[in-house]
């Protein structure tokens, strides 16, 4: 473990146990941000791809941690920035005048579509080092929230980086591996949206509900999947006016953007619960976080009606490629008898159905000890997708509380996935 590392990486002086418990999370947090925030010749694998949001994951579920678990979860982080150290990074750092920050986004933006890689990691370099966060997502949500490339998990980036770097706690510059990601099929984006604008109801024509939002979702077409299980194919194939167009112009113009927003997000929960198992890892967890994160970045936007239309098309490309079930808001498996806790200890024994039927049925004053159960696990865990996912449930379960523990069966159904299927390459294990 950790052969990777030079004795100059900021990280490996933290290989001694008690330099790493001499350090503060945030400051941890800080010196991983600094090795993943440095972009990769070769396009991105999965896990060079989610590092920032990984990191990012991790960093908001840090502080939840149960004391006994922290040590793991902070060698995680220690394991994400020796992972990314195995491949060597990119030379390009060049930075514009920082005196005109919309300049540096302006070129950001050109470069991105002329797919130049080098202006890209220039004007992302300048911007990181001279932005917050929150100035990020400000400058960057409008033109970021309908891409495909990298994999669309740009709004995933700028919907959390300023939860857990409000005040330049982790850099900026960790956009520089995602835009460069997005830079690379730059023609990658939803386009139906465009085509049939959708139109913000102005509140006097507000109807206060999700406008059939919901049902809109339900009523995805089967199609099968398009050659591929990756974002783009799948997205693809519901993005024109003949599908996600038919389906959602409608319900999106006339939705209240809140009762909208909780429809899309509940569908997704459902969908994670309801499907069969075999998309849950990848398929079934980003058709709930990528939508999120849209939503989340939706004042940014400018229009909520194209956040919804976005948000939703997403998730309907997956229900169309991967569902075998109707989305039917019912649960319906067997009281198990046993807490989430004990089923995820069973391992390779544990049954996801059982763990989901024990969050489920957990009362509203013993959720708190599932929250930390499913954070710890989550935490101390060698999947970025797993991480992801619990942190968006937690994240849905406190924006709609009504339907908690629809949200918490969802993240410990994940759970129950990952804890039966093992992780032979997990480093740490």
């Amino acid at each position: 473990m950790f052969s990777h590392l030079t004795p100059t990486s900021p990280i490996a002086s933290l290989l001694d146990p008690g330099a790493l418990d001499a350090l503060s999370d945030v400051a941890l947090g800080g010196l991983v941000a600094d090795i993943i925030s440095r972009p990769r010749q070769d396009p991105a694998d999965s896990f060079i791809l989610h590092a920032p949001l990984e990191l990012a994951a991790r960093m908001a579920l840090l502080p939840h941690v149960r004391p006994d678990a922290r040590p793991l979860a902070r060698q995680r982080l220690v394991s994400l920035a020796d992972g990314y150290s195995e491949k060597a990074p990119s030379s390009h750092a060049d930075t514009v005048d920082p005196g005109d920050i919309a300049a540096a986004a302006h070129l950001l933006t050109h470069a991105v579509q002329a797919s130049d890689l080098d202006a890209v990691d220039t004007a992302a370099t300048t911007l990181g080092r001279h932005c917050s966060a929150t100035e990020l997502r400000l400058l960057l949500a409008e033109q970021i929230a309908p891409r495909l490339s990298a994999a669309a998990h740009g709004s995933i980036f700028l919907y959390q980086l300023p939860r857990v770097s409000p005040r330049g706690e982790l850099t900026a510059e960790l956009l520089r591996p995602l835009i460069r990601e997005v830079a690379r099929y730059p023609d990658w984006s939803i386009g139906w949206i465009d085509e049939q604008r959708p139109i913000a109801t102005s509140p006097d024509e507000a109807r206060g509900d999700d406008g059939g939002l919901f049902d809109a979702i339900a009523s995805a077409p089967q199609l099968g999947i398009p050659g591929s299980t990756f974002i783009f194919p799948i997205v693809a194939q519901v993005d024109h006016a003949e599908i996600a167009g038919a389906l959602l112009r409608q319900p999106v113009t006339t939705a209240d953007f809140r009762a909208g927003a909780r429809s899309i997000i509940r569908a997704a929960a459902w969908t994670m619960l309801l499907e069969p198992i075999d998309h849950a890892p990848y398929g079934w967890s980003h058709a709930l976080t990528l939508p999120q994160a849209v939503l989340g970045i939706a004042g940014d936007i400018g229009d909520p009606a194209r956040a919804l239309a976005i948000a939703a098309t997403q998730l309907i490309g997956f229900r169309a490629a991967l569902s075998e079930r109707p989305l039917l808001p019912r649960f319906e498996q067997p009281d198990p008898g046993v807490d989430v806790a004990s089923e995820l200890a069973l391992g390779r024994e544990c049954d996801p159905d059982r763990a989901a039927s024990a969050a489920w049925r957990t009362p509203a004053p013993m959720r708190r000890p599932l929250m930390d159960t499913l954070v710890t696990n989550a935490a101390t865990a060698h999947d970025a997708h797993l991480v992801k996912y619990t942190l968006a449930c937690l994240d849905a379960a406190a924006d709609d509380p009504g339907c908690a523990s629809l949200y918490l069966a969802a993240a410990a159904r994940l759970a129950g996935v990952w804890a039966q299927r093992g992780d032979p390459d997990d480093p740490l294990s």
